[in-house]
């Protein structure tokens, strides 16, 4: 969706505001329409603003206007019908026999070399030799994966935990043994509120370690210190109240810290668009990015893990592709210009998930091994309940 100067003879216009949109059940005609309206509307407040705000509108993107649109027939209608009731119909068998969108953790464990391995190529995740070394029953999910490698060579690995029963997140741990490569004993739960967790992006500051899990449901964005790593968190600090923020990460450049999030406003989604706050301490006060939001595009908004270096010492931010559906397969990014006037970045490619899985999403690595987070379908009529097959 684009909101467009036009020029006065109507063949080309300045692009003042735009944003790819996110669009979480699009058989559902009536709720995608709902959708695109609160956006628009959005878009034209900030139309306005941008021309109330510029001096000179020649250094906005150009586009050259689209013709006369064809005509709609009855045809076009029946043929729009007659799928999507048959989509439906197909669901709710789906829904029947099996849990859709089940998240489970997939580790590569053949010893990397920093986040850099395996990110570079553009070909499907399936190439490499993944396994999914955690084993998680059907009664819930594991997601949001990330890796922290103690000072004693340890791997810890944090991740969301969501048992179907209850649908709130907790924030469990389980260690990893680097010898045999394998999980030491079961996951269990080392944080917990009234209200969901997911994402614990993990940092350290000033000999300390620091979780931020997303806490929207509590519309804040809140900071836990580990008073005896990895078992105990205690409240630290809040970073922002009355927003709903998800999956804020940090990033440290010089003297400047970054808090990239995915913020919701009024009644949309946080799929699709990215905002930017920056400081210099990691625990505020935080000032919101000049050019907020800095990315409006389903295609590579939402962040799905730590901002990194490569090889060739590029700026990395991995994200989320939500076009097709949320978590549906991965993008990674460079960061062009990281200012607190300006944002730019350059889509690199995409990774998406092998066959037989549906989607891709939250990538992580300590050096030693790495970590994405899968979404499958599972057989609700299935006697096996434990998830730990290869890919």
């Amino acid at each position: 969706m684009q909101i467009v100067q036009v020029s006065k003879d109507g063949t080309e216009g300045r692009v003042l505001a735009e944003l790819r949109i996110a669009i979480p059940n699009r058989l559902v005609l009536s709720e995608s329409l709902s959708i695109c309206l609160e956006r628009q509307r959005i878009l034209l407040e900030r139309a306005q603003r941008r021309m109330n705000e510029t001096e000179s509108l020649d250094a906005l993107p150009l586009v050259k206007m689209p013709g006369k649109a064809e005509s709609v027939s009855m045809t076009n209608v029946a043929c729009f019908l007659g799928r999507n009731v048959m989509e439906k119909a197909l669901n709710l068998l789906k829904r029947w026999l099996l849990r859709r969108d089940h998240w489970a953790i997939a580790l590569n464990n053949e010893g990397l070399s920093g986040n850099t391995a395996l990110y570079r190529d553009t070909t499907a995740i399936e190439d490499a030799k993944w396994s999914l070394k955690i084993p998680g029953a059907k009664d819930r999910f594991y997601a949001d994966p990330f890796l922290w490698k103690g000072k004693d060579g340890r791997c810890h690995l944090f991740f969301e935990d969501l048992p179907y029963s209850t649908n709130k997140g907790v924030i469990s741990y389980v260690a990893l043994n680097p010898v045999s490569k394998t999980w030491c004993g079961t996951p269990q739960v080392v944080l917990e509120r009234n209200y969901h967790l997911s994402y614990p992006f993990l940092f350290e500051h000033e000999g300390d370690i620091f979780t931020i899990p997303e806490t929207s449901a509590n519309k804040t964005i809140e900071v836990y210190r580990a008073t005896s790593f990895p078992l105990k968190w205690t409240p630290h600090a809040v970073l922002m109240e009355n927003i709903v923020a998800a999956d804020a990460t940090l990033h440290r450049e010089g003297d400047t810290w970054w808090l990239f999030a995915s913020v919701k406003e009024d009644s949309g989604l946080n799929w699709d668009e990215l905002s930017l706050f920056h400081s210099d301490n990691p625990f505020g006060p935080w000032t919101a990015h000049a050019a907020n939001p800095v990315i409006s595009d389903c295609r590579h908004a939402r962040m799905a893990g730590n901002v990194f270096r490569d090889a060739q010492g590029r700026l990395i931010r991995p994200a989320q592709n939500c076009e097709e559906s949320y978590g549906a397969a991965l993008t990674f990014s460079e960061i062009t210009e990281l200012s607190k006037t300006s944002y730019t970045e350059r889509a690199l490619f995409d990774k998406k998930p092998p066959a037989r899985w549906s989607g891709l999403h939250t990538w992580n690595s300590n050096g030693e091994f790495t970590v994405v987070n899968i979404k499958m379908d599972l057989n609700r009529w299935a006697r096996d309940q434990m998830i730990g097959t290869r890919l």
